[in-house]
């Protein structure tokens, strides 16, 4: 049983997705989702229809965390953050002026792969034909993927990247996400018969 666990903790895959903020906040915020209403109606402390309108709400506000989440990321954050680290770093080789994030995560998608895999693959057409870690280099990073048995990496564009999202998540979470859920939660309570149903003092107990 160690042994199984270790070789899932071990594997690249799931060290990929662990040090991924877009896939470790939205693996959290589904746990959240499911997780943190199913304890609430588990607690025979407190009365049925409080535990209903507790469960709903908590529901609800963590699947409202993970909507802004997975659109102001992509949208706002990876974007512009990227975009930031470009010209903060401009002319550094460890980070190359690829046309867009969208560009380097094709990229470093293709370069994971083994090189036999790398030829055809349908990201390919994605990355620039011109584009090269600096005016010396006789490649293009292009030609470094399809020829170089491990191409460059660029760990300062997914550092670039993987600070976006952290900022992005505690703008979203922390600030945004609180400010329109007085806006959006109570309404679907209402819609949903809750907030009619349930005394203020409810509120309080939640």
């Amino acid at each position: 049983m160690i042994d199984k666990i270790a070789a899932v903790l071990t594997n690249p895959k799931f060290a990929n997705f662990a040090m991924n903020t877009k896939y470790t906040v939205t693996t959290e915020s589904i746990f959240k989702a499911t997780g943190r209403p199913a304890a609430i109606m588990l607690d025979n402390n407190v009365d049925k229809d409080t535990r209903k309108y507790a469960a709903t709400k908590e529901g609800l506000y963590q699947m409202l965390c993970l909507g802004i989440y997975l659109t102001m990321i992509p949208l706002f954050f990876k974007r512009y953050g990227f975009k930031l680290a470009q010209k903060i770093l401009k002319g550094d080789k460890d980070l190359p002026v690829f046309k867009n994030a969208n560009e380097y995560l094709a990229y470093a998608k293709i370069a994971s792969l083994p090189k036999n895999e790398r030829n055809g693959h349908k990201l390919l057409p994605k990355i620039s034909d011109t584009l090269k870690i600096s005016k010396e280099d006789n490649l293009t990073l292009k030609q470094h993927l399809l020829n170089d048995e491990k191409p460059p990496e660029f760990p300062v564009a997914k550092g670039a990247l993987e600070l976006s999202n952290l900022v992005g998540t505690i703008i979203g979470l922390a600030w945004i996400a609180s400010e329109l859920s007085n806006y959006i939660l109570h309404p679907l309570m209402r819609k949903l018969g809750f907030e009619n149903k349930n005394p203020q003092h409810l509120d309080k107990k939640v």
